[in-house]
């Protein structure tokens, strides 16, 4: 028959197809860095992922497989091998594996081939597991096995081969024509192959008649370190696939220490072989769960010892049939009563306010009370640990102290920090754009302008402007400023910037500096004029008032001596 592989543009004509299948937890996978808080029904399967690289007759790749499955690596001799999506040739829930892992549709399974279309070319694929391989949870299946065979054989954590019925065959069927399975064609389609038990063979029909869907299935029982698969042909152009599969379940607990759930707990799973295979930690409530393991005995689960208290030993729990809840470490501790006082940051006692000690070191306990009316308190602290007090809803405003080595009250009060100020906010600037001129109308080019506003929690803003006496500045809206260019300290400019971003009105102008000429005096008795002194350059002594009414007295004499002349005729 015509066989396609699901590979884009490749048709090949499938004599025999080896199928290792893997099905573990996708949606629940186990996460080594852990999981902390309660658990969860956590019963599940999903299929191995793979991955391949390489080239013919020497390709190398990956499995993977959740729940703690060891990492694993393989070779292959195949002349061609390929992952394929799963999704036009799967093992339906309705098969003897499907039942118990699910159905792998659209779940990747390796595609390979023989090393040469004989009988005497075998493919060798070997399976190395980084750890040994849990005895029992998980699968293989080897599907359309019919006008070929497939050798399997393994070896043990100590290297020794692995007897042939630890392999676990589970037996043979055939995955056509099943509920939910894919849709097969050709001849034989009930075909199923024999498993030797003494060869370790998984050989096809007698007649080695292309078939479709024959397969057979095996669950080790013992834990590998390696599972090889030996692939050959019988008859025509074979084509095998490869699938693992495994179950998962959850182990759970609780953390306490003197009976009080405590968070961040520290938690390692070991496998059968003391391989970790998760690790998580105690959540708030004292909960720790993992998603799921592998469906096995053999796993012990330890916690990290709080200060203080006495180590607990591992706990030996199994995943075989179900999740395995009540995995809970009661840790104690000593403790010794503490009294004290709490005040308040105004010097009056804290009266009748819930407290929390919160202790510093991880894995021991809060404790909590009340404050009586003077303040005073009584709590069961580990001795001599750090700790902090937050009184009512102040947890802004932990209290550091240590507890005692012994019963007693604390050396002194505790005294509750101030509430911090408020935050001073600073309004949003704007960007403020202008230009600067001289007193002169003259651009302020490339001058240091100071900007400084009226209110003083304001910062100051320094820019220079451009060649054309053009600036830019980020200023606060609405605001009286006062501006200084360059060095004129002695010359602010006043104004005030607009509610929004933009440019001011009018130009900034510098007002013109005061002279610095000293006016001209005048020396007593002299009979100068300003206008004389202004062209010889003297300088007056006698102000320019007194000037003025002696100018005027002195044409009222020359009027009257003129007025006599025409009397007398002397004119």
């Amino acid at each position: 028959m015509q066989h396609t592989i699901e590979n884009p543009g490749r048709i090949t004509r499938s004599r025999a197809v080896l199928a290792v299948a893997a099905l573990a937890a996708s949606s629940l996978a186990l996460t080594l860095g852990g999981h902390a808080g309660a658990a969860h029904a956590a019963e599940a399967s999903a299929w191995g992922s793979f991955t391949v690289t390489g080239s013919a007759r020497a390709y190398t790749g990956t499995m993977t497989l959740p729940g703690g499955f060891p990492d694993t690596a393989f070779t292959s001799t195949s002349r061609y091998a390929t992952v394929v999506t799963g999704a036009s040739t799967w093992q339906a829930a309705s098969t003897p594996p499907g039942g118990l892992y699910g159905s792998s549709r659209n779940q990747t399974y390796l595609n390979q081939r023989p090393a040469a279309d004989n009988p005497t070319s075998p493919a060798i694929t070997t399976y190395t597991f980084a750890t040994p391989t849990p005895a029992s949870g998980w699968s293989f299946v080897l599907g359309d096995i019919d006008a070929d065979q497939a050798t399997v054989s393994a070896t043990a954590v100590d290297g020794s081969a692995v007897p042939i019925a630890d392999l676990g065959f589970q037996g043979a069927y055939n995955y056509c024509q099943r509920a939910g399975g894919p849709s097969c064609t050709g001849i034989g389609l009930t075909d199923v192959p024999t498993w030797n038990p003494t060869t370790g063979v998984l050989q096809g029909n007698t007649a080695a008649t292309d078939t479709s869907g024959a397969s057979g299935w095996f669950s080790p029982s013992v834990p590998l370190k390696t599972l090889t698969i030996s692939y050959q042909e019988r008859s025509g152009l074979p084509v095998y696939q490869t699938w693992f599969a495994t179950r998962t379940f959850s182990p759970s607990g609780t953390v306490t220490v003197n009976g009080t759930p405590v968070s961040g707990v520290p938690l390692t799973i070991r496998d059968a072989s003391g391989a970790v295979v998760g690790t998580t930690t105690s959540g708030d409530d004292g909960t720790w769960s993992l998603p799921g393991l592998v469906s096995t005995s053999g796993y012990t689960v330890g916690a990290g010892t709080p200060p203080e208290a006495a180590a607990l030993p591992r706990l030996a729990f199994d995943t075989l049939d179900a999740d395995t809840p009540g995995l809970d470490f009661a840790f104690t501790v000593p403790t010794v009563a503490v009294t004290g006082t709490i005040d308040a940051a105004d010097g009056d006692p804290a009266a009748g306010e819930p407290i929390v000690f919160t202790p510093v070191a991880d894995g021991l306990p809060e404790v909590s009370t009340f404050t009586d009316a003077d303040g005073g308190f009584t709590a069961d602290l580990v001795p001599s640990q750090a700790y902090t007090a937050v009184i009512g809803d102040a947890t802004d405003q932990p209290i550091p102290f240590t507890a005692p080595e012994a019963d007693g009250p604390l050396d002194a009060p505790l005294v509750q920090p101030a509430p911090p100020a408020p935050p001073v906010t600073t309004p949003a600037t704007i960007e403020v754009t202008g230009t600067a001129l001289t007193a002169s109308g003259d651009p302020a080019a490339n001058e240091t302008l100071v900007f400084t506003p009226d209110d003083d929690s304001l910062p100051s803003t320094t820019v220079t402007t451009d060649e054309t006496g053009a600036f830019t500045a980020d200023l606060f809206p609405s605001e009286p400023y006062t501006l200084v260019v360059g060095g004129a300290t002695g010359q602010p400019i006043r104004f005030t910037t607009p509610a929004a971003a933009g440019p001011l009105a009018v130009p900034l102008v510098q007002p013109a500096a005061a002279s610095t000429t000293p006016p001209p005096t005048v020396t007593p008795g002299s009979t100068s004029t300003p206008a004389e002194l202004a062209m010889t350059g003297s300088t007056p002594a006698v102000p320019a008032s007194v000037a003025i009414l002696l100018a005027l007295a002195g044409s009222a004499l020359l009027m009257r001596e003129r007025a006599g002349r025409r009397r007398t005729g002397r004119e």
